[in-house]
């Protein structure tokens, strides 16, 4: 399953969240199954403030892949994930359905 993936964390937490980004990166090279392959991404929204923001496009195989992400990243990491999927199955099957 492909998730999009926008989060946010404070600026005054930029410190502490890239010790906890590098930690987590190591973490995810040691066990890659453990958690979501980038697909796109992590990159940052073009914009000043109090507050980093960004998007990524995520893989994963699992809902586990997904909990472990969250916990070894939140806090400071706040995130919001949409499932995407493919409207090549979609279509078809909407079609079939309006027969």
């Amino acid at each position: 399953m492909k998730v999009v993936k926008h989060y946010e964390y404070a600026k005054e937490d930029e410190v502490k969240m890239l010790e906890i980004w590098n930690k987590y990166l190591e973490k995810a090279a040691k066990t890659p199954k453990k958690y979501p392959r980038y697909i796109f991404g992590p990159a940052g929204y073009a914009q000043c403030g109090d507050v980093v923001k960004g998007v990524s496009i995520m893989e994963i195989d699992n809902d586990e892949q997904l909990v472990n992400y969250m916990l070894d990243l939140s806090p400071p990491l706040k995130a919001e994930f949409t499932l995407l999927f493919d409207t090549s199955v979609y279509v078809p099957a909407y079609l079939e359905r309006q027969k």
